[in-house]
């Protein structure tokens, strides 16, 4: 029998599967609604009513589950030329402050995107129908998925400063 740690390792890759192919497909359903779009308006001179606003939804989706991705890989944006200089402890001092800063700036963004879909939740896009949620939710859930895969950083921060720092080595 797998042990728990294997059974949670297979779900958080299937889940980053999830998200990255997930993002991808937003991003072709972008591409297809503005070809769409394009087309009708220029060739057929009937725009579609929601050519502004379903695209806007897809691509804060996809921008904010793609991030979360790419946090959850370490490939958010930062230089590290200077940072692989340092020394274990003040690399790892230094790369505690950056997780902290960036958490405070997600947990901020989770924060003060409450009371706007609380705000928005009771209206609907004149064109598509949906709740104004679809556009402010995307803020909230990328950010508490990127809080998550942030922890899971500074973590791996700590364990890298061990293993540089162990004996033996």
């Amino acid at each position: 029998m797998e042990n728990v740690a294997t059974i949670l390792a297979k779900l958080d890759s299937l889940f980053e599967t999830v998200l990255y192919y997930l993002s991808g497909a937003l991003l072709i359903t972008i591409a297809c609604a503005v070809f769409y779009s394009v087309t009708t308006r220029y060739v057929f001179n009937e725009p579609p009513l929601w050519a502004d606003e379903a695209p806007r939804a897809f691509f804060l989706w996809m921008t904010f589950i793609g991030i979360a991705v790419a946090t959850k890989r370490g490939q958010n944006i930062r230089v590290t030329h200077f940072i692989d200089m340092f020394a274990p402890l003040p690399r790892l001092v230094l790369e505690t402050f950056m997780h902290i800063l960036v958490l405070i700036m997600l947990v901020a963004l989770v924060w003060y995107n409450a009371p706007i879909i609380q705000l928005q939740a009771g209206g609907s896009m004149l064109s598509t129908g949906w709740s104004f949620v679809w556009l402010y939710a995307p803020v909230s859930v990328g950010s508490v998925l990127m809080i998550f895969y942030q922890i899971r950083l500074a973590l791996k921060s700590f364990a890298n400063y061990q293993a540089a720092v162990a004996p033996g080595r």
